[in-house]
């Protein structure tokens, strides 16, 4: 690749198509079955899951490596189901397949068998 085209981005617009409509698609998913969509923060003091490290005025913080710990904050104040899609970051992943930033898809449903949310997963995937 020369200087000049170093500037494009590392997927193609298809791609980016594709993804879209499937964020779309998850979303429409768990919003036709009563979950609410939330947003948990990206920064955290927990370690966990080889999180990589930030440094912000002095204090140490970490890129979050799963929204599990601050979700289930949500569950036990009352959110009812719930789920995320969202940017974590892991220091140990990387390799041809695989990238230390990217996207995850995580959720828990109140008042559901472990039965039922197999059932969820496979009716998603």
């Amino acid at each position: 690749m020369t200087h000049q085209e170093d500037w494009q981005p590392s997927c193609s617009m298809e791609i980016l198509r594709v993804r879209a409509a499937m964020l779309h698609a998850v979303r429409k998913f768990f919003h036709q079955r009563g979950y609410l969509e939330v947003e948990t923060p990206c920064l955290s003091r927990d370690i966990v899951i080889e999180p990589m490290r930030v440094e912000q005025g002095g204090q140490h913080w970490f890129l979050q490596t799963s929204p599990e710990a601050c979700m289930k904050r949500l569950l036990a104040a009352g959110s009812g189901s719930i789920f995320q899609i969202s940017r974590v970051f892991r220091s140990g992943e990387s390799g041809t397949r695989h990238n230390p930033e990217f996207t995850m898809i995580e959720w828990y449903g109140v008042e559901s068998t472990w039965q039922q949310q197999m059932e969820l997963t496979e009716w998603l995937v």
